[in-house]
Order: C-alpha cells, then structure tokens, then sequence
C-alpha cells in the first residue's frame, strides 16, 4: 500500500464479485468510495477482472492498477495462515486466502467489503468484513 497515503476513514478493499456487478451496472457505494479515495485493490483481484469480459478493458484495468494496492503476502506467509486460522473447510479458494493474508500485514485499518460467503463468513470472524453504508 502507498506507505505516505492517510486515510481520515479506513481504506475498503473490494472484492471481485463486487467489481465484477459494478461494472455491470453503476453502484453508488463504489462510485462513492472510489470519489472519497478510499478503495484499495490486490494485483489477484485485478487478475481476476482481467479473466472477464470487460467493458472498455484496458482503461478499466490501466484505472484499477492507479488504486493504492495491498501487500502481496508470500505463498508460504498464506500456507502459514491457512493452518494457524484453520481455512481448510472454510469455504474459501487461495485468491481469498491471499487477500485475507494481506489485510493481516497491511500496516492500515483495512476492510474487505465481499458478497462471497466463504469469504464473508472468513472476514467477519477476523474482522474485516464491511458493507454499505460507508461513513465518509
């Protein structure tokens, strides 16, 4: 994450099935966080975009990687979670265990604002887990 960036309320990291039905039709929330400069963004969720069918793809992409952007924990960091959080069974796939090992080693308040239940349920446990409405 851009280490001199401060934020008056904390950064949202919004997931893919979020991005995926904002592109689709216009939601408000991410328009307005994306306004406040409050969204931030892990490189596996811009990956994951890139797999769709995009809309006016590389502006939307080139815009996504401008977004202040998470930590990439290690693979053997994530390993390491998996087993000291017990993930296994939990629901999630490895994309959501990366993106839950980088709201642990982000140096900022993070949430994770998702509609994925494996990943929600997850969140929520470890506190992450944020929705709409976000205070500015």
């Amino acid at each position: 994450m851009t280490p001199h960036k401060v934020y008056k309320t904390p950064p949202v990291l919004i997931d893919t099935n979020i991005w995926v039905e904002h592109f689709r039709h216009e939601n408000k929330h991410v328009s307005a966080l994306l306004d406040s400069g409050r969204v931030v963004i892990h490189p596996l969720i811009v990956a994951e975009l890139a797999l769709g069918g995009l809309r006016n793809r590389e502006m939307t992409l080139a815009s996504l990687e401008t977004l202040a952007e998470l930590p990439v924990a290690e693979l053997q960091e994530v390993r390491q979670l998996i087993e000291i959080q017990k993930l296994y069974t939990a629901g999630i796939g490895l994309v959501d265990a990366h993106l839950i090992a980088s709201l642990i080693i982000v140096q900022t308040s993070t949430g994770l604002w998702t509609e994925d239940e494996g990943l929600a349920r997850v969140a929520g446990k470890l506190g992450f887990l944020v929705s709409p409405p976000f205070a500015h």
